[in-house]
């Protein structure tokens, strides 16, 4: 790709940290935070103070954080092994196959390393590191160029809800049906019921009433 060229994945701003939180089930002051910081979310600059300025890539990054606290990493190992982890790989820092944890550290699998199998800590690099409990990123599509072009979102409980910046400007959509949450839940908020919802859009009433739950816990 010619350096003038943009990637959409990495490069076009798509959400507002408010709308990323949502879709993350987060909350915005922690994310809000981990851009702020400058060396764990890719962060564009926005048009306005009140514009979109997450890529696509920002998402991935931002539920990869996630999972490693589910695992039980505390806040200290996830920074300061994902600071380490984009100062050896680069600012495009997700790749497959090189990112795991052992459930205290990041771990690191370097492609030029003769060694391919074994694991480094990332902030230190220390070497040799057996009981890998995770290797990549398990909800994430990867591109031709080994980076991510997809992410489903684990918030959504019940709905296979994706997203891709190939797709509806990248905005969270139902992997199969194509259509996008936001459609789903105004027609829920006009007053229609989970039943009609569903049957509009030919989706199963579980997955309109997860999308619907999802956005209410963000609420």
């Amino acid at each position: 790709m010619a350096s003038s060229e943009r990637d959409p994945r990495f490069d076009v701003p798509l959400y507002t940290i408010s709308e990323a939180a949502m879709h993350l089930r987060m909350s915005d002051e922690t994310l809000r935070r981990w851009v702020n910081r400058g060396d764990l979310i890719r962060s564009l600059t926005p048009e306005t103070p009140k514009s979109a300025r997450l890529p696509f890539i920002a998402m991935a990054e931002a539920q990869f954080y996630l999972q490693l606290r589910r695992d039980g990493l505390s806040m200290q190992s996830v920074t300061t092994g994902m600071a380490a982890a984009r100062q050896l790989l680069g600012a495009r820092f997700l790749v497959r196959g090189a990112l795991a944890h052992d459930g205290k550290d990041v771990l690191l699998n370097l492609p030029d390393r003769d060694a391919a199998s074994e694991w480094l800590r990332a902030r230190d690099r220390q070497g040799g590191l057996p009981g890998v409990i995770e290797r990549g990123l398990t909800h994430i599509t990867w591109g031709p160029d080994d980076r991510p072009e997809r992410v489903r979102l684990v918030a959504y409980e019940g709905a296979d809800v994706i997203v891709d910046p190939r797709f509806v400007f990248g905005q969270p959509m139902l992997a199969e049906r194509g259509v996008r949450t936001e459609d789903i839940l105004q027609m829920f908020l006009a007053g229609d019921s989970i039943e009609d919802v569903a049957e509009e859009f030919r989706v199963p009433a579980q997955v309109v009433e997860s999308i619907v739950r999802t956005h209410a816990l963000a609420a």
